[in-house]
């Protein structure tokens, strides 16, 4: 009689577990999608929506190309009747890209702009965005195979072209036999990175330099400034020599070796080839600290990027490939770039 009424009592327990758990479940999807949709309310009343939500959805929300790619993507869906809603910025912790990703299904947005990192999981949940009605523009790097429905963004082989072409220019300033370093940063697809860097290895034949690369973790940006000051003292060889140019691909790890340079006292020694066109990077275009970085309109890459989505939204069709411009910023055309890119003072 013991046994079965034991029997009974844990069965039971069992199931009581399994409808709290399904309850805790339940109720979290709910307050996340709570969470999720709050911000589409107006500040005045709170009362009212938009008629598009959004979700950007990138590795990184520290750096700073991509907070002025959100800025404009934000502006420019305004002006359509669409918020934006730059999925994991507001949280503390960093979340994965595919768990972002998930977020932006769970919340049911109308349309989804993404970063891809080249992985089979986001290629995935790209195909399953689709598969649910909720069309996927690729931003920066593309996610072929996916489905996508346009990508917004540069030719990878160009841009590698523009970085060998100014190494040969550094390496005037280099010792005779030259050591690069290129940073991958996890922030966009190692594919699109590879063909970065073989169009630099192809633009610098014949030239007297060795070609290395370092893969950053861009997660966080204290890791990616351990990582750059060390590489700083000593390569990735395993030398006590630092490498004589560092090559960026994007914005933080142009920060963090420009901040790593000047602290080991090594400008001068150390030539930076940088990416983007912040007020910190193009200062230190102007002290020579940067020797050249690689402008991208953050504006333009944002706002091109809404109207592609709401493009597709209302017709059922956009571009295919939407390019964006590159621009060389260095200390001999930095002022004159200021001058072409200011931002006049009624639209600020």
């Amino acid at each position: 009689m013991r046994t079965k009424k034991s029997s009974a009592y844990m069965t039971n327990l069992s199931v009581i577990a399994i409808i709290v758990m399904t309850l805790v479940t339940l109720a979290s999807v709910f307050l996340f999608r709570a969470l999720i949709r709050r911000t589409m309310k107006l500040e005045s009343g709170g009362n009212t929506f938009y008629t598009y939500h959004l979700a950007m959805i990138t590795e990184s929300q520290s750096d700073p190309f991509w907070k002025n790619v959100w800025l404009a993507a934000n502006q420019e869906g305004a002006l359509k009747d669409a918020y934006v809603e730059w999925i994991g910025s507001s949280f503390t912790e960093q979340y994965p890209l595919a768990t972002q990703m998930e977020m932006a299904l769970a919340a049911k947005v109308d349309g989804i702009l993404i970063q891809p990192d080249g992985s089979v999981e986001i290629t995935r949940l790209i195909s399953a965005a689709i598969d649910q009605g909720i069309p996927v523009i690729t931003v920066m790097s593309d996610a072929s195979g996916s489905g996508r429905q346009g990508f917004v963004g540069y030719n990878s082989y160009d841009l590698g072209q523009l970085y060998g072409q100014q190494v040969r220019i550094a390496m005037a300033q280099a010792p005779i036999d030259c050591h690069a370093v290129v940073l991958f940063g996890g922030d966009f697809s190692e594919n699109a990175q590879n063909i970065i860097y073989s169009s630099m290895v192809e633009s610098l034949e014949g030239a007297n330099v060795t070609l290395d690369v370092l893969a950053i973790d861009n997660t966080n940006v204290f890791s990616a400034e351990e990582a750059i000051r060390e590489l700083v003292v000593s390569s990735p060889s395993g030398s006590s020599a630092a490498p004589d140019i560092l090559v960026c691909l994007n914005a933080t790890n142009t920060i963090c070796a420009y901040q790593a340079v000047v602290d080991h006292n090594k400008v001068g020694d150390i030539q930076i080839l940088g990416y983007y066109d912040s007020e910190e990077i193009l200062s230190a275009v102007e002290k020579r600290i940067i020797q050249a970085t690689v402008a991208v309109d953050a504006n333009r890459v944002g706002a091109a990027s809404v109207d592609a989505l709401i493009e597709y939204l209302q017709f059922s069709r956009t571009s295919d490939f939407t390019p964006v411009d590159l621009n060389v910023v260095t200390t001999a055309n930095v002022a004159e770039y200021r001058l072409r890119t200011a931002v006049p003072e009624d639209e600020k």
